[in-house]
């Protein structure tokens, strides 16, 4: 089974190609005004922070948490982004995380690329953390959520974006 599945992987997304140039994604000066901790990236975006994680805080300013409540569900679009226009970068980390953070950015008014990449961060991880099946029909499940916990994705997340929660709503 496992060879059946790294088989299928590099099938479908085992691809040296860049991601796809997203209006409105990392390194494009729309939405570039949030963030904190990266330094400037060769595409004129923001590559990640000096221990080669995530920007820290990445979101911690008005302007992200605005775009971030009036979109509501942006661990679902981040999910949208990485299963249609994404899908193609499964074997590459990297390509999927950037892909996904540029869809974001564009797909989310308001919300600045370092932000958006976080969004990226947290989909990469999951599918880093083999939590994807998990996640796939619904980011905010129980199922799901216990997955990317066992692989500090969230933590990834919650330092990446500057404060704490997992980008799901609250259990009513």
């Amino acid at each position: 089974m496992k060879c059946f599945l790294a088989l299928s992987l590099c099938l479908f997304g085992c691809t040296d190609n860049a991601p796809p140039t997203v209006p409105g994604g990392p390194g494009s000066g729309i939405g570039e005004g949030g963030g904190t901790g990266g330094a400037p990236g060769v595409d004129g975006g923001v590559d990640a922070g000096v221990d080669g994680g995530e920007p820290s805080g990445a979101c911690e300013n008005e302007s992200d948490t605005d775009a971030i409540e009036s979109a509501g569900g942006v661990r679902d679009i981040a999910r949208n982004c990485g299963l249609i226009l994404c899908a193609n970068f499964v074997g590459n980390s990297s390509g999927y995380e950037s892909c996904v953070g540029a869809c974001v950015a564009n797909t989310v008014q308001g919300l600045s690329s370092e932000c958006a990449a976080c969004y990226g961060g947290i989909e990469r991880c999951s599918l880093d953390a083999f939590c994807r099946q998990r996640c796939q029909n619904d980011t905010c499940s129980m199922t799901c959520l216990e997955c990317l916990n066992g692989g500090d994705c969230v933590t990834e997340f919650e330092e990446c974006r500057g404060f704490r929660g997992d980008g799901c709503p609250d259990p009513a």
